[in-house]
């Protein structure tokens, strides 16, 4: 398969915010006059997107509400939030070879560009897509859908670079070719790095 586009998603396999996250989500649930939850519990919402995390602990707001709040919060965290170490030399090697780069994150598409931009990688992406694009996020595969669209590429010319379930069953359902990123489903990569070696080595 010849590669025209590499989609990747963000948090996870372009940057570590999970921490960052976790304060936020807690910021807004107190915001909203909710308690906070525990890690552990936020661990088992996290990377669903906001229409979820909404219904989970704040049914009576809206989407645009949280994600409104979400962004107010976001400002005061980014020094927690961290870039992936392979990440910039990866996509300045994909972005030389000619291959068109796209993110399909579950993150609003305005927040989602602020931690591109704080963290440098902004620059070396032709688009970046979000859930609030979209009827639905991962694992609905209309973001992906949407990357793809943005940079001109047809699915069957797309990798997908993902961390999650929500990720996984996203590729399988647009459908596109799925690298999990430390994550056991497609073809599996323990680093960035070894990303353009794959794609080098397609049929």
């Amino acid at each position: 398969m010849s590669v025209d586009a590499v989609l990747f998603d963000m948090d996870g396999v372009l940057v570590f915010s999970e921490n960052a996250w976790f304060a936020v989500y807690n910021d807004t649930l107190r915001h909203f006059g909710h308690a906070e939850i525990s890690r552990a519990a936020f661990d088992a919402i996290y990377g669903n997107g906001t229409e979820a995390d909404r219904d989970t602990y704040m049914p009576e707001r809206t989407v645009a509400e949280v994600d409104a709040a979400y962004v107010r919060f976001f400002g005061g965290r980014l020094d927690v939030i961290e870039r992936n170490g392979a990440a910039r030399p990866v996509l300045e090697e994909l972005h030389a070879s000619g291959l068109r780069l796209s993110v399909a994150t579950n993150t609003n598409n305005a927040l989602a560009n602020r931690i591109l931009e704080v963290v440098g990688l902004r620059d070396l992406l032709d688009a970046v897509s979000g859930a609030d694009e979209v009827p639905a996020g991962k694992p609905d595969p209309a973001v992906v859908v949407l990357a793809a669209k943005k940079v001109g590429a047809p699915l069957e010319r797309c990798v997908f670079v993902g961390d999650s379930r929500y990720d996984a069953a996203a590729a399988a359902a647009a459908p596109v070719r799925f690298v999990g990123h430390r994550f056991p489903a497609g073809e599996r990569i323990e680093s960035l790095a070894e990303l353009p070696a794959l794609i080098r080595s397609a049929p």
